[in-house]
C-alpha cells in the first residue's frame, strides 16, 4: 500500500504499472493516467490501511486505505488486493476484452467481472 500511495503521491506512472503488474500498453498507460488524474498529486500519508482476506480460489483482499491529504483532510479508498506469490498485489487495471480480469501477469486467464 506504501509503494501505491508513493506513486500516487508523486503521479509515477510507471510505478502504476510495476504495483499493478500492467504490461507497458496503451490501454494500461490511459488507465494509469486516469487514476493519476483522479487520486495523484494529493500528498497523501497512509493512517491505516487492515487488510480483509477473503479466500475464493486465490487469496484476494480488500483494505480500506485510510489517509491523510497534505492539509491533513481524511481520505479514504477501499482496494482490492491479490495474494500471489508470497506478494500483495494491488488490483489496479481492467485488462482489455479477452484478457484478464486482474493485473497480476500469472498467465491464467480469467473472465472478465460481470
Amino acid at each position: 500500500m506504501e509503494r501505491y500511495v508513493d506513486a500516487l503521491n508523486s503521479r509515477d506512472q510507471d510505478a502504476l504499472l510495476e504495483i499493478g503488474a500492467a504490461p507497458d500498453e496503451p490501454w494500461s498507460r490511459a488507465q494509469a493516467d486516469a487514476l493519476i488524474r483522479s487520486r495523484g498529486g494529493k500528498g497523501l500519508i497512509i493512517t491505516k490501511a487492515p487488510i480483509k482476506y477473503d479466500r475464493m480460489g486465490d487469496y484476494t483482499g480488500k483494505t480500506a486505505v485510510a489517509a491523510a491529504d497534505k492539509e491533513g483532510r481524511p481520505v479514504q479508498e477501499t482496494v482490492e488486493l491479490l495474494h500471489e506469490n508470497s506478494r500483495w498485489r494491488v488490483i489496479l487495471f481492467e485488462w482489455p476484452s479477452g484478457g484478464k480480469a486482474s493485473s497480476v501477469p500469472d498467465g491464467r486467464r480469467q473472465s472478465p467481472p460481470p
